[in-house]
């Protein structure tokens, strides 16, 4: 992966995705943040400088090229762990208003600490389980977009996203290459929660390192106040 640093803005310029030199150096100094801190708090199993600009940083701006990410004005990051992707988009969309939520504190405080070395202004952090914060009127149904990467089964991420989202809004979630079962597992969901399938959006990493699927579904009627259930229940029982 030599010269990933000096290739990495014409990597992602071929996927139709534009940076700045200044963005460039704001996404190399989050992962250097990122990995300092690896070394006390557990946010990442990459320690390498240049693996971890293409599987977190290349893998979490790929959604930046999708009409909905693109509309999206407000969007919110469920399960953010160590700021991947809210940090990164948040670096490279300074218009847009990101939320993090994070039910692990100290994954939390690394967020609040980099994000203010970072100086970012659109970016908001929560300490909390989605399935509480979901059902606060100041978010529950207020967001255009909700993103989530490496959280949970298909039919469990569902339940703890879409109740955030607006009417017709969009959610994109990170999968890997075997997603088929988990869109079979998840359609009482998808028909409960009120979501639809748009799209299946398959993309290889650069340098050979795995392969990445996006599912992204609509929202096409408001979510049942029953949902989400209360905290740990999703898990235990899935829909």
């Amino acid at each position: 992966m030599s010269g990933i640093k000096a290739n990495f803005i014409s990597l992602l310029h071929e996927i139709g995705i534009d940076l700045s030199s200044d963005q460039l150096l704001q996404l190399e100094k989050f992962i250097k943040l990122l990995l300092s801190a690896n070394q006390v708090i557990n946010l990442t199993a990459i320690t390498k400088f240049d693996e971890a600009m293409v599987k977190h940083i290349y893998d979490s701006l790929v959604v930046m090229n999708t009409p909905e990410f693109r509309s999206a004005q407000t969007v919110i990051d469920v399960g953010s762990g160590g700021g991947i992707p809210c940090i990164p988009l948040a670096i490279c969309n300074p218009d847009k208003t990101i939320i993090s939520i994070e039910a692990t504190q100290k994954k939390i405080n690394f967020q609040i600490e980099a994000s203010r070395q970072l100086e970012l202004n659109n970016l908001t952090m929560i300490w909390g389980r989605a399935e509480e914060i979901a059902r606060q009127p100041k978010h529950r149904e207020q967001y255009d977009l909700v993103i989530a990467r490496a959280l949970a089964p298909l039919d469990i991420l569902l339940e703890l996203t879409l109740p955030f989202l607006k009417l017709q809004g969009n959610a994109i979630y990170y999968k890997g290459k075997e997603v088929e079962d988990e869109i079979d597992k998840g359609n009482q969901a998808i028909q409960v929660l009120g979501a639809e399938l748009s799209e299946t959006k398959s993309f290889t990493l650069p340098f050979g390192l795995g392969w990445r699927v996006l599912l992204i579904f609509k929202k096409s009627s408001l979510t049942p106040l029953l949902y989400p259930r209360k905290p740990g229940i999703p898990q235990k029982r899935p829909l």
